[in-house]
């Protein structure tokens, strides 16, 4: 923590805080936002990612990807029977606060490959990974458009500064 201080020329979280609502360090603090992002990527080289064999993989993956990320992402992960990952898009990208989903454009892309199942993932640059409504909504929407076509919604997680909410843990699908 004092290294993380140092670099940003604090005493303490407080000022880091104070600096923080005054604009004063916020470039340093992206600085330091891409450096994590780069030094996470770098870390995922050499994993291998063809094959989603555990959820901590899949989180891990995620919050690198974009947990830190300033504006909402919605990325699908597509999956064969044997969960082989067979293709990952950021399919809707959003504001601070939120992005617009369209199923249709889910299946069009899931229609690609030969799918089975499909992961959902967005952030929530807030932090908070408490579903809203509109979250809930929009999984339920997708779980049947899915479940027409003989696919099944495997998960939808989202990812915020390093903690996640899956709605299967957490008996929402």
């Amino acid at each position: 923590m004092e290294k993380i201080l140092k670099f940003l020329k604090c005493k303490d979280v407080d000022e880091v805080v104070y600096k923080m609502k005054s604009y004063e360090i916020n470039e340093e603090i992206e600085e330091l936002k891409n450096l994590i992002y780069i030094i996470g990527k770098e870390k995922l080289k050499n994993k291998d990612f063809t094959r989603i064999r555990t959820m901590r993989e899949l989180i891990e993956f995620l919050n690198i990807n974009m947990g830190i990320k300033n504006n909402e992402e919605f990325k699908v992960f597509f999956l064969d029977c044997d969960n082989k990952l067979l293709g990952e898009k950021t399919l809707f990208q959003g504001t601070v606060d939120r992005s617009t989903i369209y199923p249709r454009l889910i299946v069009e892309e899931a229609l690609k490959y030969p799918t089975k199942g499909i992961v959902i993932s967005h952030n929530h640059p807030s932090g908070d990974i408490t579903p809203s409504i509109k979250d809930k909504e929009v999984t339920q929407a997708i779980k049947e458009t899915l479940k027409n076509l003989n696919m099944s919604l495997v998960d939808h997680v989202i990812i915020g500064q390093g903690n996640h909410h899956s709605f299967l843990d957490n008996g929402i699908l």
